[in-house]
């Protein structure tokens, strides 16, 4: 059974894009609901597909792949919820594209249902991210999804988000499992002072001109100045020149507008993925 009084035809699937953060500034608070980042963010279209169906048991699986302990597991019991729960996508997890945030949105949204109120989703999921250290905005970013900037960090009803309209654009990503998890990295004071001061003088100037190309731009130089970016990230992108391209943060995946010459550089070094800006942020269908 569930903790809301739904029957099992009321039952639906939920989708969240996938986040890619281009540069971002941690803030001081302790309050889990205050505590995030601001920064920009492509959310796209490639991110993760969770459904439920009743059972006397839990189980969990992600691409078919039993889990334990896992971020859907936690929500499970937080809401009183028995059943399965199958979560897909075509992202490897711990690649910086916020699947763990994507696992809590749309499990939580599965179990509660149609005509939920988006903010009870987001301050659950956004909680559990910083209890579990695996993210600071991606929750904020795929509740909103598209092109964006985070102009205050936190969850509802504290953050302030602002997309940025866009045409279609096609992307690329080559993701990459990243070595060090995100609480590790921000948990070092200089690498934060480094973040926060390099941050700030990328948001200022994102705003002067607050396209895709200038984000991804302004994103390389961050994550280069930040030492964000692994040795492995750094030829790819030194081999995209002037490709709008940077690296989807805290990770080593990388993000790039797609064109031919983009595509095969990118296959030297992995299976890229085609992808677009998304729509929309968190739904259920």
């Amino acid at each position: 059974m569930t903790s809301q009084s739904q029957s099992s035809e009321s039952y639906v699937k939920a989708f969240s894009p996938g986040s890619a953060t281009l540069f971002f500034i941690p803030n001081r608070y302790s309050d889990a609901l205050k505590k995030g980042s601001q920064g920009v963010a492509i959310c796209i279209e490639s991110g993760m597909n969770t459904r439920i169906e009743p059972s006397d048991e839990l189980e969990v699986r992600f691409n078919g792949i039993p889990l334990d302990k896992s971020i859907q597991e936690e929500v499970a019991k937080r809401l009183r919820f028995k059943g399965k729960i199958y979560s897909t996508s075509e992202l490897p997890p711990s690649s910086g594209f916020g699947l763990s945030a994507a696992a809590a949105l749309t499990t939580i949204a599965a179990i509660k249902g149609n005509y939920t109120r988006i903010g009870e989703i987001y301050k659950m999921a956004h909680q559990i991210e910083i209890k579990r250290g695996t993210g600071l905005g991606d929750v904020q970013s795929q509740i909103s999804g598209g092109l964006h900037i985070r102009i205050k960090g936190g969850s509802f009803p504290y953050s302030v988000t602002e997309r940025i309209l866009v045409k279609d654009t096609d992307l690329l990503v080559l993701p990459f499992k990243k070595k060090v998890p995100t609480g590790e990295i921000i948990s070092s004071e200089s690498i934060v002072r480094k973040i926060i001061k390099n941050g700030k003088a990328s948001l200022k100037e994102f705003i002067k001109r607050p396209t895709l190309e200038n984000g991804l731009r302004i994103g390389r130089k961050f994550a280069i100045d930040s030492d964000l970016v692994s040795p492995n990230s750094l030829t790819i992108l030194e081999d995209l020149g002037g490709i709008p391209s940077s690296v989807s943060l805290i990770g080593d995946s990388i993000i790039s507008i797609y064109n031919d010459e983009a595509y095969e550089i990118l296959r030297k070094y992995g299976n890229p993925i085609i992808t677009k800006i998304s729509r929309t942020g968190l739904t259920i269908y």
